[in-house]
């Protein structure tokens, strides 16, 4: 009777194939939960900045000074948030942050920014052409900002064998529009330290 033997590469392809076989898993969980799996920039990085750079800014001396001066809140625009790290950041998430931020704490008054601002505009001058005049927005009525708001990411790394150490700083800084002034200046940083283990056989 013949016995039929198995090459050692049909088991070399049925190993390849079972390695590959992969499983998907997806968990939804709580949008505010804290999860970090790479160590880069994440929303958690996001949120953390963006409270600790606006409660910084709204202690500031400025804001006071202004109100007292003003006798009214302060108008500020959210400017441009420059990635100056190594990594890939949509800085348009911190801006968003930063937008949220002022708005809910109702001492100062958030204007649109320079992308919103000409879909805005298009649509007033449509009112002027189509809509009831009763109706219509006029021209020329929008709230001018007293301060711009811009800021910058940078990062710093330092690693060791599997040990690496990354630093993010988030700068912030409001400017006066009249005068370019700088009224307020801050930094908040992020501090990951990320351990890789080596894999044993």
């Amino acid at each position: 009777m013949k016995r039929h033997i198995l090459s050692p590469v049909f088991f070399l392809v049925l190993l390849l194939i079972l390695i590959g076989c992969t499983t998907l898993r997806v968990d939804r969980v709580n949008a505010h939960k804290d999860i970090d799996l790479s160590g880069e920039w994440n929303d958690t990085d996001i949120r953390l900045v963006s409270e600790d750079l606006i409660r910084s800014c709204l202690k500031g001396s400025w804001y006071g000074a202004y109100s007292k001066a003003k006798k009214r809140d302060p108008v500020i625009i959210v400017g441009r948030f420059s990635n100056m790290s190594s990594e890939r950041i949509d800085t348009s998430i911190i801006v968003k942050k930063f937008e949220y931020a002022i708005v809910e704490s109702q001492k100062i008054v958030l204007v649109a920014g320079s992308d919103e601002r000409g879909f805005i505009r298009d649509e007033r001058m449509d009112q002027q052409i189509f809509a009831n005049p009763a109706t219509a927005k006029a021209l020329a009525m929008e709230t001018g900002a007293d301060f711009m708001l811009l800021g910058s990411v940078k990062t710093v790394t330092d690693s060791e064998g599997g040990k690496t150490v990354r630093t993010y700083y988030v700068s912030a800084q409001l400017v006066e529009l009249e005068t370019t002034r700088v009224v307020w200046l801050d930094e908040s940083t992020i501090k990951k330290v990320i351990s890789r283990s080596a894999y044993t056989w």
